[in-house]
Order: structure tokens, then C-alpha cells, then sequence
């Protein structure tokens, strides 16, 4: 007797999963992983958008796309702060300093109209993933909105977080500014940007970067990074940046062109970051 109930019982079951099954096959929801959806914008054909676990992700392309909430970037050493703020006997910190024709005068790389209304000034290092990330996602848009269009022209810094090949690969690339080839050297360096202090930016392997830029006279950047003749420049904008109040790479000062109305942002921020402090200078 018990048997026959427990033989009806699990047949009554089946035929009442079965009928569910075949009445409503799509209605069974699968559990749902928590997951965030990055609401990064995309500006002028960049990608920086992806879904991402909620806790424990570390992303494995470093190029995947810059932090939402505040850009990451590369810490100044305490060591290195300590040692330009001891011989800091500048005063950066006025408008005549800041200005696009001081920044010119101190031997800065520009690009752009130099009578632009606004200066963005880039202070960065040539080993730094980040800075590496700016120059390869958000400054195209930057260039192409507002550097082109004779809005913006922007100014490059040097500031070594890195150690001893990051000061040879700025010296590197003052020696390509000499020619007239800044801005190309420095494309070429961050689209071949190897892993921290792991020998890629020596003095050989900047000098077969050199080679490859068109016009470029080898002989001259050989001579000039051999002879380490732009060190001091080097040295003098680390002290600029220290007294400046620069925690790391890359960090950005947004000016009017006289130098004044200084607006700081630290750390590889996405292309809106830029946009509205720009936008707003470009009306003071």
C-alpha cells in the first residue's frame, strides 16, 4: 500500500514538472551575478566602457579605460619630494610663471596656437602606465577638440616618478624637441611603453626610437642624449612641479594663458574632466 502512494506521488511529480516545462519554457530565471556596468562616456571614438565584477576584479588590460570617479596616477616618491622641495627657490606659483610665454621661455614642449585663450600643461612620465593611458585615449579627443580648433594649447612637464631611465627618456625627448620632433617622440614612446624600469627606456633603445621618426637628424639627438645636455631642464621642472604642490603622474594644470586662474586635476581622468574645466576658463 505505502509503496503504491509513494510510486503515485512521484509520478503526479513528474507529470507536473513536465507540464510546467513544456507550458512555460522560457519563464525560469537564472540567477543573476552582481555585476556593475561602467557608465564611462565614450568622447570622439574612444572606448572606455565594460562590465566588471562588483568586488575583487583587477582589470588585465591596462589600457581598459580610466576610473570614473577620479583618475589613477603614479605617486611622487617621499624621497624625490624631499629633494626638489630642499632646493626650491622658485616662485612657480605666480601667474607670470604659469603663463604660456614663461613656459616657453623655461624650454617646454607646446603644441597648439601659442595665442590660445587656455593652457592645459601636462606634467608627466615617460615609464608611467597612466600617463601612457592619457596620452593614448583621452588626449586625442583633447586635440581634436579644442587643440586643433585654436582653443587650447597644451605644454608638457617633466616630473619622474620612475627612477633613472624616466630622467633619460625625458632628457630623450628635449633632445627631439631641439628638432622640432617633441611630439612625435612623444607618441612613439608611449605607444612602445615597456614595463617599469625594466631597461626599455635606456639610452640605446631611446636612441633606436630617435631613428625611427622621420626628419629626425640622428647624429645631433645621439650627441645631445650621450651628453645628457637638457638635465638640468629636467631637474628644474621637477622642482616647478614640487613647489606646485604635484603628488604624481600624470598631473595637469588648466590655465588662462596669462597664467592665471590655475585649475589642477591629478591623475589619468577621462576626457569630461578636462571638458568642463576648459569650457569654463574659455568663458572667465
Amino acid at each position: 500500500m505505502n509503496r503504491n502512494i509513494i510510486f503515485l506521488s512521484v509520478i503526479g511529480t513528474f507529470l507536473i514538472l513536465s507540464v510546467t516545462t513544456t507550458t512555460f519554457p522560457f519563464e525560469y530565471n537564472f540567477p543573476q551575478l552582481h555585476m556593475t556596468q561602467s557608465k564611462v562616456k565614450a568622447v570622439e571614438g574612444q572606448v572606455e566602457e565594460g562590465e566588471h565584477e562588483e568586488e575583487g576584479e583587477r582589470h588585465s588590460n591596462e589600457e581598459d579605460h580610466h576610473e570614473e570617479d577620479g583618475g589613477s596616477y603614479s605617486p611622487l616618491s617621499p624621497d624625490n619630494a624631499k629633494t626638489y622641495s630642499s632646493s626650491n627657490k622658485t616662485t612657480a606659483t605666480t601667474p607670470d610663471n604659469l603663463s604660456i610665454t614663461s613656459l616657453m621661455k623655461q624650454g617646454s614642449p607646446i603644441i597648439g596656437n601659442p595665442t590660445a585663450p587656455v593652457t592645459l600643461i601636462e606634467f608627466g612620465d615617460f615609464q608611467c602606465e597612466f600617463c601612457a593611458r592619457f596620452a593614448k585615449v583621452t588626449e586625442p579627443a583633447i586635440n581634436a577638440t579644442y587643440i586643433q580648433t585654436g582653443k587650447v594649447n597644451m605644454v608638457f612637464k617633466h616630473f619622474v616618478t620612475h627612477g633613472s631611465d624616466s630622467v633619460t627618456a625625458a632628457i630623450a625627448s628635449q633632445c627631439a624637441n631641439e628638432q622640432g620632433q617633441f611630439w612625435n617622440f612623444y607618441k612613439m614612446i608611449y605607444e612602445n611603453q615597456g614595463p617599469e624600469n625594466s631597461g626599455w627606456a635606456n639610452t640605446e633603445n631611446m636612441k633606436k626610437f630617435a631613428s625611427q621618426i622621420p626628419g629626425l637628424d640622428k647624429q645631433k639627438f645621439d650627441s645631445c642624449i650621450d651628453s645628457q645636455k637638457y638635465k638640468s631642464l629636467v631637474d628644474n621642472d621637477m622642482t616647478i612641479g614640487v613647489s606646485l604642490g604635484m603628488q604624481g603622474t600624470p598631473s595637469f594644470i588648466i590655465v588662462k594663458s596669462d597664467g592665471s586662474k590655475p585649475e589642477t586635476l591629478l591623475g589619468a581622468q577621462p576626457f569630461p574632466s578636462f571638458q568642463s574645466i576648459i569650457d569654463k576658463k574659455s568663458k572667465e
